[in-house]
């Protein structure tokens, strides 16, 4: 080999290097930002979870909460209903809410 070509195989080494440096570098980086993305992810995930959490509390009285208002209006509606037939049929029932005419 020549002092030139030997001149120029250390140039490219030299530049070589710095290009793996460089990827080393950038692969480091890209190594912290994987780890930050994914302790946000686990953040998200349990705030996530807290929040489905206290939701399902919330359904589950709310659906309570409705049954029971439901039954209180079948019930009510049924006393209603016998009431006015009674009343239509006439007979008050004698000391009742509803007094016959």
């Amino acid at each position: 080999m020549s002092a030139p070509d030997e001149l120029d195989r250390r140039q490219e080494l030299i530049l070589l290097g710095r290009i793996h440096g460089l990827v080393e570098s950038l692969k480091t980086g890209q190594d912290v930002t994987n780890m930050r993305i994914d302790d946000l992810a686990k953040r998200f995930d349990a705030r996530l979870d807290g929040i489905d959490a206290r939701l399902r509390t919330v359904e589950q009285r709310a659906a309570v909460a409705g049954a029971v208002s439901g039954g209180a209006m079948a019930v009510g509606t049924a006393l209603i209903l016998e009431g006015l037939k009674m009343w239509l049929r006439g007979s008050g029932g004698g000391g009742g809410p509803f007094l016959g005419p």
